[in-house]
């Protein structure tokens, strides 16, 4: 799992929990299996560094959020965690084995 226990989805995190914090922006890019859609495997991408200062800060992180798959974030770490599904192909060897 990347992150802690406490990631909350970003859109129901109001303002006022944010104002004022700093935040990393990862991208999480999920590998998941051709056949069952559960993950293979999960890449992190580092993106930059942003501060929620205003309502239009905290606005635009969550215009930039429906873009992705969905958006998670840990308040006590600091990180916002943008989320992509993708098939690289890939199966996992016990799916392989039950066709």
């Amino acid at each position: 799992m990347i992150g802690s226990l406490l990631k909350k989805s970003l859109s129901e995190v109001k303002f006022e929990e944010l104002k004022g914090k700093g935040f990393e922006l990862i991208l999480v890019v999920e590998m998941l299996c051709e056949l069952c859609e559960k993950p293979l495997d999960a890449r992190k991408k580092f993106l930059r560094k942003i501060q929620i200062l205003s309502r239009e800060d905290h606005q635009n992180i969550l215009n930039r959020a429906r873009v992705h798959d969905r958006a998670e974030v840990d308040i006590e770490d600091g990180k916002i965690y943008f989320y992509d599904r993708d098939f690289p192909g890939d199966i996992h060897p016990e799916c392989i084995e039950k066709l």
